[in-house]
């Protein structure tokens, strides 16, 4: 009989059909494989992916959306004062729900088209209405949800305009926060500075530059007299900082004014403010606590000085002082140039005090402060007297308290220990708990005269009970 083996019989060599079977896994896998391909074509799978290590062997994926940013910002190289922007919209998934426009004018950049983060266009393109004449670039940025995606810049618009407007007369240059603002003018002219005769043409006004957050208060919209002038009055802002306004009528080139400055009014209150919590003790080391003066619309107030008292609610010794631990002091002064002043406050009551700040005219203010107890330091031991009978367990209970330097009770949980020149038996050694030891089954036996208990614990200063007789 031949020692070779037909291959296709059940006689055939381990080894050769060990490879048999891992092909039909390849086989099986590139099977799946494709499947798997073809569902992700038909399915629309996202276009990317990411993929991290899991326990044990093998991987995952997970689909990861990116808001795409807008493309083809397009605006013509040169336009009136009303310039058209177009752009193609945000592609891919996420769909971005709106869009809102910047208009770019050398490092300043402004939102145009009347859009904002929370009024976007819904839209794929939009006119910017009475633009300044310059040359500027637009941005767009698609929204969805807290998402955000901002295009490239456009190219350059070159704006001119046969009509424009000018500021005849320019916004004072400091108005006090919430006063009107001295009437000013805005005038229509031709590209060439000659007046427009026009009336009833209408003429809006809006915060330009507002690095505070300002709002503008008054009539906005004027129409022009006959001499094609909008003459603006009563307008005002109640925050405080540096402004320009923007002069904007349809079919008109807008204009920016001049800065102007919001100045804080005079203090009308006080605000502190500092930390929560502070450690009981004899100087003023909590703080820094800071007193503010404002004026009624929430304006620091830097002008003048005010001299403020200070004052808390604590039954215990309190401090306050300028810097921390120093000299001790009863006012504070808020000095010319500044709107606050600073303080350090110290109390040995543990507890939560309420610390206040008055000043002359002023609403005053408190701030609350929680003061905890220092570090244990002594025992003592509870109020109720010790009065013991003879072979019988002492109630109530008798306690002792481990206490900081001021005599506030701590959380230790120190052990105490208990012991008497008299004929004491009992458990004489307990933890605290909350800082209070409490020994629940001491009792005295035989007789005893002028008898007393010490209670001691490690670094602690002992404490001696009321002297006792009994039998």
């Amino acid at each position: 009989m031949s020692g070779r083996h037909n291959t296709s019989s059940p006689g055939s060599p381990r080894g050769f059909r060990r490879g048999l079977v891992s092909f039909q896994r390849l086989i099986r896998r590139g099977i799946a494989v494709c499947v798997a391909l073809v569902l992700a074509v038909l399915l629309g799978a996202p276009a990317a992916s990411a993929s991290w290590s899991a326990i044990g062997k093998g991987s995952t994926t997970a689909a990861v959306a990116t808001l795409a940013p807008p493309t083809n910002v397009t605006v013509p190289s040169s336009s009136n004062s009303n310039v058209s922007v177009s752009w193609t919209g945000s592609a891919g998934t996420p769909a971005a729900t709106g869009y809102y426009v910047s208009r770019i004018t050398g490092s300043t950049s402004v939102l145009a088209c009347g859009s904002s983060p929370a009024a976007p266009v819904t839209g794929t393109s939009c006119t910017d209405s009475s633009v300044p004449e310059g040359t500027h670039k637009y941005v767009v940025t698609a929204v969805h949800r807290s998402w955000t995606a901002t295009s490239a810049a456009s190219g350059n618009v070159a704006v001119s305009s046969i009509n424009d407007l000018r500021f005849g007369v320019q916004p004072a240059a400091s108005v006090v926060a919430g006063s009107a603002l001295p009437a000013f003018t805005v005038e229509l002219r031709t590209a060439f500075g000659w007046p427009l005769w026009r009336s009833d043409v209408p003429v809006t006004i809006g915060l330009a530059s507002n690095p505070g957050g300002g709002t503008l208060a008054g009539t906005l919209t004027v129409y022009t007299n006959g001499w094609g002038e909008a003459t603006f009055s009563g307008l005002s802002i109640t925050k405080a900082g540096s402004y320009t306004l923007i002069a904007s009528s349809p079919g008109y080139s807008g204009v920016v004014s001049s800065a102007f400055t919001v100045t804080a009014a005079a203090p009308t209150r006080l605000v502190v403010t500092g930390p929560a919590s502070g450690t009981a003790s004899a100087t003023a080391t909590t703080g820094a606590f800071t007193v503010q003066r404002l004026d009624a619309y929430g304006n620091p107030v830097t002008a003048g000085s005010t001299e403020v008292t200070l004052a808390s609610n604590s039954t215990g010794t309190k401090v306050f002082a300028a810097t921390s631990g120093g000299a001790t002091v009863t006012k504070v002064t808020i000095q010319p140039g500044s709107a606050s002043a600073s303080f350090f406050y110290g109390d040995t009551k543990a507890g939560a005090h309420s610390l206040t700040v008055a000043a002359t005219g002023l609403t005053s203010a408190s701030a609350q402060v929680t003061v905890a107890a220092a570090p244990a330091f002594k025992l003592a031991f509870g109020s109720a007297a010790i009065a013991p009978v003879k072979n019988t367990v002492i109630d109530p209970p008798v306690t002792v308290s481990v206490l900081d330097t001021f005599g506030n009770l701590t959380a230790s949980t120190a052990t105490v220990a208990v012991s008497s020149q008299c004929n004491l038996k009992g458990t004489l050694s307990v933890s605290a708990a909350a800082g209070v030891a409490t020994f629940s089954n001491l009792a005295f036996f035989g007789n005893g005269f002028g008898c007393t208990l010490v209670a001691t614990g490690t670094s602690l200063q002992q404490a001696t009970s009321n002297s006792f007789n009994y039998g």
